[in-house]
């Protein structure tokens, strides 16, 4: 059976049982040109959330992720498409977990529409203890990605097409659907995943020794069972940006885990205002400034 590599799920359910609660933000989305420019709710301070659609159903809730792909439904609206599905294994940082996969026929949220979309079909009610929404699904890169966007967490607004000018910007790289940034933590070259559903940044460090504890065998019965090991305080340099005194957590993984990345960097919790990604030009770029 293929088995198929999903991180995001993992970060987002330590993040949805450690934080406070929920904090909804409704900006309305009042830009000036409503076809380029979509508000979102912001929970949490950094779970973006917006309206959309797949096929005929209207108005769910999608959480917008970087750090995912392919995109996700929830069960409760396979059900209603009345999809066909196939069963999948996901990969997670401490063995897999089993999923189902389907074919959606379009999902569209703002100015942004996909046809014949492959979805993975995943339970998030892990997710709602922290959100005071229900989430219908997580809407990915391989969605998110058919345009440029702009993320501003300070007017909570998405904008697509050319972004204005700001302070930095670093090349990446697609590997397996996913942006991944060189950086250096502390010195040492690292490979992060460029990841908005991140709550902080995570830092990946193997297993010793997984055969001399059984614990460290199991497979997780759900997305999302692992622990945080330790905080750390780190110095980290994207390009020409250095960020100073960075907590990041340490996450242990398996060694046959297949990931290509060391780790998560989250933009609102290294203080980013704005970031915008550029998928035809391989190009991050971000901003600091209030």
């Amino acid at each position: 059976m293929h088995v198929r590599r999903f991180w995001s799920l993992v970060v987002l359910s330590l993040a949805a049982t450690s934080l406070p609660a929920a904090k909804g933000s409704n900006d309305g989305g009042q830009g000036q040109d409503r076809k380029s420019r979509i508000g979102f709710e912001l929970y949490q301070d950094y779970l973006i959330v917006v309206r959309g659609s797949v096929g005929p159903l209207k108005d769910l809730n999608f959480l917008l992720d970087t750090g995912a792909t392919p995109s996700v439904l929830d069960p409760r609206v396979k059900e209603k498409l009345h999809l066909a599905t196939a069963p999948m294994d996901i990969a997670v940082l401490k063995g897999t977990v089993k999923g189902e996969t389907a074919t959606v026929p379009s999902l569209q949220f703002g100015p942004i529409r996909k046809d014949n979309v492959a979805v993975l079909i995943q339970d998030l009610s892990f997710l709602q203890r922290g959100l005071p929404v229900r989430l219908d699904g997580i809407v990915g890169l391989d969605v998110l990605g058919q345009s440029t966007f702009v993320i501003d967490y300070k007017s909570h607004e998405i904008g697509f097409g050319s972004p204005s000018s700001m302070s930095d910007s670093i090349p990446f790289q697609i590997r397996e659907g996913l942006a991944i940034v060189d950086a250096f933590v502390n010195q040492a070259q690292v490979h992060l995943l460029v990841d908005t559903g991140a709550s902080s940044m995570i830092l990946f460090e193997e297993m010793r020794d997984p055969a001399s504890d059984s614990k460290a065998e199991e497979s997780p019965k759900v997305i999302g069972e692992f622990e945080r090991k330790q905080k750390r305080s780190i110095t980290l340099r994207l390009g020409k940006t250095k960020f100073d005194h960075e907590v990041a957590y340490v996450v242990q993984n398996r060694r046959d885990a297949g990931h290509n990345f060391d780790g998560l960097m989250s933009p609102i919790a290294l203080g980013i205002t704005r970031v915008a990604v550029d998928l035809s030009q391989g190009t991050l770029a971000f901003t600091r400034k209030p």
